[in-house]
Order: structure tokens, then sequence, then C-alpha cells
């Protein structure tokens, strides 16, 4: 019984890392920043990819 708790606290954990990660990619992509990568960035990184994604700028585009 002791170790059915222990993988349900690891899910859930787990479940909330990807959830923080995929905030993070939300935000970068709102910002302007590539999805796929943030999707990677976020889903492995969890909340200091969360952190970057607050502090980097907008992308402004280019006009030529």
């Amino acid at each position: 019984m002791n170790e059915l708790l222990f993988e349900y606290r690891l899910l859930l954990l787990g479940a909330l890392h990807c959830a923080v990660g995929l905030t993070a990619t939300a935000i970068a992509y709102r910002k302007g920043y590539p999805l796929k990568r943030w999707l990677v960035l976020g889903l492995i990184g969890g909340t200091p990819s969360l952190i970057y994604a607050l502090t980097r700028p907008r992308i402004t585009p280019r006009k030529e």
C-alpha cells in the first residue's frame, strides 16, 4: 500500500511539472518565440522554464 502512495505522489508531481512547462510554452509563444523549441524546453525544464519565459522580452517584428 505504501508503494502505491509513493507512485501517486510521483505521478502528481510529474503532471504538475508538465503543466508548469506547458504554461511556460504558452507564455513564450504569445511573446513570439518558436512553439516547438519552447514545448521541449517547458516539458524538460518545468519551473525554471516558466521563470525564464516570464523574464524574456517580447519579440517585435522587424520593419524593413
